[in-house]
């Protein structure tokens, strides 16, 4: 990264192994990382970070991740974070991403370089 000040990032995701892999390689290359493990939390953590990207989950426990990006996205101090949601095929089998005001959807799994992509293209 360049010389200019680090971007955070808003990781929300319940899996303690994909949670902890993908902290560890977003810091990597160069973000801060925050982080929760349930919706709720990531909701909270959201308004207290004001984080320049949030990715999170669809299926969190407490509060999904679609729940947390429509609370986000509808409310004036926050409309402007971009939200990658993250999930299964199933799990999205009729969901439109756009009535949450989700920005971009990541198939499970996926190759890290394309999460990498779709966080170059937000910020």
């Amino acid at each position: 990264m360049s010389k200019s000040i680090q971007k955070s990032i808003l990781l929300i995701e319940s899996d303690d192994s994909i949670l902890k892999s993908l902290q560890e390689k977003l810091k990597i290359a160069g973000y801060l990382v925050i982080s929760a493990k349930e919706g709720f939390e990531g909701y909270e953590r959201s308004k207290k970070e004001n984080p320049d990207l949030i990715i999170t989950e669809l299926v969190l426990p407490v509060m999904s991740g679609a729940k947390i990006a429509r609370l986000l996205k509808f409310d004036e101090r926050y409309k402007k974070i971009p939200i990658i949601l993250l999930g299964t095929n199933d799990a999205l089998e009729g969901f439109d991403i756009n009535l949450y005001g989700i920005d971009k959807f990541l198939n499970k799994p996926f190759r890290l370089g394309d999460l990498k992509s779709l966080i170059e293209e937000l910020i």
